[in-house]
């Protein structure tokens, strides 16, 4: 379980595209009468007259401890709103006594009520005998005056169920069962059908060009990338100036600044732990940045499906922010294979990519394995690259000062997606 908002909420996803007619929202918020301990549902009024994606429901935990949602039990519950009356209405605050009629009606009651707990608190029989007034539940007023509007018990209209039947295997005996044919997930041209994602020779040759501290052993014969230029025939995309310097200072500033927001749990993988911090936390501190990141990653897709020339969408899939001091560096890897073929966590990923924020900083250098191709970046420089082993990459030992990077990940599941970000990017166009 993750929260992609942080601060103890809790994310649901629904699993339903919600589309109202124009005009008419819904009112998302947690079950009515419907307590539960140590949780309080967060309410939020959504556009579902034009959104296009699922809507998630949140949680905000209040306190530490074990939480339970059983089997069953909601967790949600939509509302249809008209917008227009709700932006028309426009609220007054009028003393009682301004309308004479219902000060009148509310003096009755009043007296009625009144009189009512003083024979109770006195324990009059007959009183008790009636245990309360019903006057609402009824639909009248203390005169005995019946309401002509009023609904004792509100009843709502079932969904109804207008799904098409799934194709099944049922058919005549003896006809062929014919199947879709899908859309290539990018045009013919693609570099990407170029790529054989297994593992070859040439990468177990380029892993052992690099030492057990990081380095690159021999440089004779490697490909320095220093610009956009320098990988015109390379079949990854490299961008020199997807972000300006003064966006890219503000981030690494923002990223110094929230340096106590650093990812230090006990679920954080010991290479990474106090050395990241995610998009969520970054927006929700320093929004200004945060808009920054978003509109990074917008254009980052954009450029990844020009230059991959992609018919199908790709859906981002974590984005953060992540600092190596020098020292480090990162051994040969793909982004969603293992070598040994064991399961990988993030086996959906399809395509990678890294923004470089700063460059004052000696070696870290991105190094693919098969290729013998050595990236050495300057601020602003967007690459991105294919997730299996054909990109197979590592990060060169840092051997000065500090390399500030932002990685992000796209898949084709949208199930895989990251759903916040999903719907951060989709709020801001």
């Amino acid at each position: 379980c993750r929260s992609h908002f942080t601060r103890g909420i809790v994310t649901f996803h629904t699993d339903y595209l919600f589309r109202t007619e124009p005009g008419w929202q819904l009112l998302a918020t947690g079950p009515f009468n419907h307590a539960k301990d140590n949780a309080s549902p967060l309410t939020g009024l959504v556009e579902t007259d034009w959104l296009p994606y699922p809507f998630t429901m949140n949680w905000q935990i209040l306190r530490p401890g074990r939480l339970v949602f059983d089997e069953g039990e909601p967790f949600c519950v939509v509302v249809p709103v008209n917008m227009r009356a709700v932006v028309d209405c426009e609220p007054e605050i009028h003393r009682l006594s301004d309308d004479a009629d219902l000060a009148r009606q509310h003096d009755a009651f009043r007296t009625a009520r009144e009189s009512f707990m003083e024979r109770h608190a006195a324990g009059d029989a007959a009183t008790l005998k009636q245990a309360w007034q019903k006057h609402y539940f009824v639909g009248r007023h203390p005169d005995g005056t019946s309401v002509d509007a009023h609904v004792g018990k509100l009843r709502l209209s079932e969904p109804r169920d207008l799904r098409a039947p799934l194709a099944t295997s049922g058919h005549s005996e003896g006809a062929p069962v014919i199947a879709p044919v899908a859309e290539p997930r990018w045009q013919q041209d693609s570099p990407l059908n170029d790529f054989d994602d297994s593992q070859a020779a040439e990468n177990e040759i380029g892993r052992r060009r690099i030492d057990r501290d990081g380095c690159l052993i021999d440089w004779t014969y490697t490909y320095v990338v220093r610009s956009q230029a320098d990988a015109a025939a390379c079949d990854f995309l490299v961008v020199d100036d997807l972000l300006g310097s003064c966006e890219c200072e503000l981030l690494a500033n923002a990223f110094a600044e929230l340096s106590d927001r650093t990812e230090k749990g006990d679920a954080v993988d010991p290479f990474w732990k106090s050395r990241f911090i995610y998009y969520d936390d970054i927006a929700a501190a320093r929004p200004d940045a945060g808009t920054i990141m978003i509109e990074a990653h917008k254009r980052a897709a954009a450029r990844v499906a020009d230059f991959f020339m992609l018919n199908a969408p790709v859906y981002p899939d974590t984005l953060h922010v992540v600092r190596w001091d020098s020292g480090m560096f990162m051994l040969p890897h793909a982004d969603n294979a293992h070598p040994d073929n064991s399961e990988h966590r993030t086996a959906h990923r399809d395509l990678s990519g890294v923004l470089y924020l700063n460059d004052d900083y000696a070696g870290g250098e991105l190094y693919f394995t098969a290729l013998d191709i050595a990236i050495k970046p300057k601020r602003g420089m967007f690459v991105a690259f294919a997730a299996g082993f054909h990109h197979e990459h590592a990060v060169l030992r840092v051997s000065g000062g500090t390399r500030l990077t932002m990685p992000c990940f796209f898949t084709f599941d949208r199930e895989k997606a990251d759903r916040g970000l999903l719907a951060s990017l989709s709020q801001f166009g």
